[in-house]
């Protein structure tokens, strides 16, 4: 098994910043995948908030600061038929050619529900190295996945799949972990040209949509199920495709939640990452009784045994920090990135140390 990760990100700054303060021991064994967020939509007047060219246009330079020349998936899942900027081009061609302008690498995600636009943007850069993404609907019984996947090959000019990956996502997992197991292993028997792909890419997500059942003022744990999952499917590595890649979308929900922002009620949470569980430290409503709770959450949270100490890495010591009053309390953006770069930092560990499987 590969010792690489891939994380499903959001192209939203709490993210772009937790990339860019990852130490280099974890920055080296990752891939990010980022998927562009749909245009922002203002509920007041019922309309976007923004041009599709607006939304995207400072995306390169971000991506650049964060991630620099290292390699990293695009994808545009959110846009479906409206993904045409102005000059008339899809949004993915778009993104590409200025992240290529910025010598940044993007691996461009298609899906078999691409749009032609999309697909010929990868057809007119033959030397491109490309990821076809495919969910659990893919493997439907009334679906020829080979056959779907030679199509999408041949639809964007490639020969075979020996420079391109496969991302195989099941998306939210179910709760019973006997039912994830068995999904997983099936899909994975079906995976087409198994072993012929430069990189098999096998991504599952347990955390939940939001954390309304998590209690105010409390800590809980919820099961990291997707790592769970990884581990179990270790036990019978033959049936696995070779350069198999473990991929989350860390301390996220896989579906973006279309929320008012002039009813959200926002909590002050930690959302942190221990080896087998996500440990929520939650106060209270941050309108009511602001970010200021965040000192003391950070005082809960250095006392548990999950805390992994401050040198971990960036994240952590930010907590650290912020428990003695000497950083934060930051804001909603803050915290993301803080539990991201916890997030990342700590899958890479345990996936380049075989004792912490």
């Amino acid at each position: 098994m590969s010792d690489l990760y891939v994380p499903v990100l959001k192209a939203k700054e709490g993210e772009f910043a937790a990339l860019e303060a990852l130490y280099d021991s974890a920055r080296d064994k990752t891939i990010p995948l980022l998927e562009i967020p749909d245009v922002p939509f203002d509920h007041a007047s019922g309309t976007p908030s923004k041009t599709l060219d607006q939304h995207i246009s400072g995306l390169p330079d971000r991506i650049a600061k964060a991630w620099q020349t290292r390699n990293f998936y695009l994808d545009t899942p959110y846009f479906g038929g409206k993904d045409h900027v102005s000059e008339g081009t899809c949004a993915l061609d778009a993104l590409l050619s200025a992240c290529e302008a910025k010598a940044t690498q993007p691996i461009p995600v298609i899906r078999p529900d691409s749009s032609e636009a999309c697909l010929s943007s990868i057809q007119r850069r033959p030397n491109q190295t490309a990821c076809i993404r495919l969910s659990l609907s893919d493997f439907s019984e009334d679906m020829d996945t080979d056959a779907m996947v030679d199509e999408l090959l041949v639809r964007i000019g490639r020969t075979g799949p020996r420079q391109i990956d496969l991302m195989i996502d099941l998306g939210e997992l179910p709760k019973d972990q006997s039912t994830a197991l068995l999904v997983a292993r099936s899909i994975l028997a079906m995976t087409p040209r198994k072993d012929e792909w430069r990189r098999v890419i096998f991504s599952s997500s347990a955390f939940p949509e939001d954390l309304s059942g998590v209690s105010s003022k409390s800590i809980e744990k919820i099961p990291r199920r997707e790592w769970l999952l990884w581990v179990a499917l270790q036990k019978k590595p033959s049936l696995l495709p070779t350069n198999l890649i473990y991929s989350d979308n860390t301390i996220s929900h896989p579906t973006l939640k279309g929320i008012d922002p002039r009813i959200m009620r926002m909590s002050a949470a930690i959302r942190y990452t221990s080896e087998r569980d996500w440990v929520v430290v939650k106060g209270s409503s941050v309108g009511r009784y602001g970010f200021e709770q965040y000192f003391d959450l950070c005082k809960k949270l250095v006392e548990l045994p999950e805390f992994a100490g401050e040198d971990f890495s960036w994240g952590d010591r930010f907590i650290a920090n912020c428990a003695r009053s000497m950083a934060g309390p930051g804001n909603a953006t803050t915290w993301r990135k803080v539990g991201v770069n916890h997030h990342i930092t700590l899958v890479t560990y345990q996936l380049s140390n075989s004792d912490a499987i």
